[in-house]
């Protein structure tokens, strides 16, 4: 029996339109109506997801900014995981950004720095613009997203892992957003840190995802699935999870209809 139903956002339950595609509400539906725990895994920000669920009309755990927050089905804080201040104060530095533009996801807002503007303006839709963040005191950050090209990111990538081994968990949840957490944190721990609240075995759970930042969750569960449009470093770090289709063809309603008709 399938007990909980997680799926991540963006490139999995989304539409090409970043829309919630009425095929996968339906179906997420049916499984809460089967006794389900309904459960949206994603690197957004919460507030983004309070409004998708108002649309889905049913009760559902969030995990947002990768794990970093998770807020239970009637909106009360489970749990949360901020980055040490100190380090955020290095990891926001020019010299250390190398001209990436940057994000940090707070819990009433994000704040966002653009060095030489573009990629960043439709991740940091709706967040206070900062002309630097260089003096930023770098108390409650959930989460930095550093944004630019592939190259770019894998040098400040090595970069922080040399200067910071261990302090920090590092994931992509596109090939142009670096995403920075606390040590430990990810869609993974926070998923289990909840199934083990409420007593559900991970082999009874299914799971969608699309990124890097998927792999921990998917690892976790019985039933993991992975996107057509997954990228290729998450098929290879679970090559168990059978590939289903496009998130653009609501293949999240497909897969779960083995379940829920």
């Amino acid at each position: 029996m399938l007990r909980a139903v997680i799926t991540d956002l963006d490139g999995t339950f989304l539409g090409a339109d970043s829309q919630p595609l009425p095929a996968n509400m339906d179906a997420l539906r049916r499984a809460a109506a089967a006794g389900c725990q309904i459960m949206a895994a994603t690197g957004r920000h919460y507030p983004f997801v309070q409004a998708l669920l108002q649309q889905l009309g049913v009760p559902a755990w969030v995990l947002s900014a990768n794990g970093a927050r998770v807020h239970a089905p009637d909106g009360s804080l489970f749990a949360a995981a901020n980055l040490a201040p100190a380090l955020v104060q290095k990891l926001v530095q020019p010299e250390l950004a190398m001209g990436a533009e940057m994000a940090l996801y707070l819990d009433d807002r994000r704040l966002a720095c653009r060095y030489h503007g573009g990629g960043l303006d439709w991740y940091a839709q709706a967040a206070e613009q900062l002309d630097s963040l260089a003096d930023y005191h770098g108390r409650d950050v959930a989460k930095i997203v550093y944004c630019g090209e592939p190259a770019l990111l894998a040098r400040i990538e090595a970069d922080i892992l040399y200067r910071f081994e261990g302090q920090l968990a590092l994931t992509y949840s596109q090939d142009c957003y670096l995403e920075v957490m606390a040590p430990g944190v990810s869609k993974g721990s926070a998923l289990l840190n909840v199934l083990q609240q409420l007593d559900i075995d991970p082999a009874d759970c299914a799971a969608f995802g699309d990124a890097l930042n998927d792999a921990e969750m998917l690892a976790l569960v019985g039933y993991p699935h992975v996107m057509a449009n997954a990228s290729a470093a998450l098929r290879q770090r679970v090559p168990q999870a059978p590939v289903i289709g496009h998130h653009a063809e609501a293949a999240v309603a497909q897969a779960l209809a083995r379940w829920f008709a």
